[in-house]
């Protein structure tokens, strides 16, 4: 009996050194940093492909620089507010504003609201406001959503039309810009981009959409155990299904972006783990009920020994064909 104390005790320690308990802890350090090393790379990327501008129209000395940030990306409104900036090299600068125009600048554009934007040679780094219309895409592909607008440009200095370059920047954490298509013709820069979901978007509507079917088939299987064992009602159980079934409805309202109900994230987890869940909490309930009503009162809790301790409210069973006295012996 001492021996085998003795090796299960070595067994359990490492033979005295601790040794699996050490690379175990090494192993579980290493695989988070590896975590939290790949995650920050993915940040940097991401980081980097925003950084990088979206150029169309003249490359020579003397021009106009419109330099364009899209701020928001606006799926349900169907537009995208950018923010305008200009910039001179050449002729065009004023040799002491570094950079600033010598004259004022009238920027048109494609946008409805704002056709023409005026820059007045005074207002150093003056931003204005302009807004465009989305081409195509709709939310309810979320988080697979895709958007296309276009943003054409010309700069004028006075009455005379000028070389123009137009530089658009991505500023909006929620999507990420790619370039459709670029050109420039009779002065007129023009640049279409296809706005997408982010990556970190990408990331945590895959997560949500794990979380929700992992939650839903584990109050599934638990509800399985439950009926299975013949149990009544467990109300341990029961409050945790109740509160699993509405803490999805806060998880779902917590997507990124403010998807719109109906969107393919509610399609391919949110109304199945709903509806797994309130199938699974109804099911438990009546089975319970059931149970109790047939066993008379609240089953006792299991013993330690996987035996039920006796319930003082359960009512004493009657005897079938009634009682017997005993009768009278000759």
């Amino acid at each position: 009996m001492a021996r085998r104390t003795a090796s299960r005790t070595r067994r359990i320690t490492g033979g005295g050194q601790g040794r699996p308990t050490w690379l175990w802890g090494t192993a579980g350090f290493l695989a988070l940093a590896a975590l939290v090393a790949t995650g920050i790379g993915l940040y940097l990327n991401e980081r980097d492909v925003r950084q990088r501008p979206l150029t169309a129209g003249s490359s020579g000395h003397g021009r106009i620089n419109v330099l364009a940030d899209v701020q928001k990306t606006d799926p349900d409104q169907r537009t995208a507010t950018i923010h305008m900036a200009v910039t001179a090299t050449g002729a065009y600068a004023d040799p002491d504003g570094m950079g600033s125009p010598a004259k004022d600048v009238t920027v048109f554009t494609n946008s409805a609201l704002q056709p023409e934007v005026a820059f007045s040679a005074e207002g150093i780094d003056a931003v204005k406001s302009v807004v465009v219309p989305l081409e195509s895409g709709t939310a309810s592909d979320y988080p697979f959503d895709r958007y296309r607008a276009s943003l054409v440009v010309v700069a004028a200095v006075g009455d005379t039309l000028v070389p123009t370059r137009l530089v658009v920047r991505d500023q909006d954490p929620r999507f990420t810009l790619r370039q459709a298509a670029a050109g420039y013709k009779d002065r007129a820069a023009a640049v279409r981009v296809q706005a997408q979901r982010s990556r970190s978007t990408f990331i945590l509507a895959w997560f949500m959409i794990a979380a929700m079917w992992a939650i839903a088939l584990a109050v599934l299987v638990a509800c399985h155990l439950v009926v299975r064992q013949r149990r009544g009602l467990v109300w341990g159980a029961l409050g945790w299904m109740a509160g699993t079934l509405f803490a999805l409805v806060g998880l779902r309202n917590a997507a990124p972006g403010n998807p719109p109900n109906g969107c393919l994230l509610d399609y391919a987890a949110f109304y199945w783990a709903e509806a797994l869940i309130a199938l699974s909490l109804t099911l438990l309930v009546f089975h319970g009920i059931l149970v109790e009503y047939r066993h008379g009162g609240p089953l006792p809790e299991p013993a330690p020994g996987g035996r039920r301790t006796p319930s003082r409210s359960r009512r004493p069973m009657r005897p079938r064909g009634g009682v017997r006295r005993p009768g009278r012996r000759r």
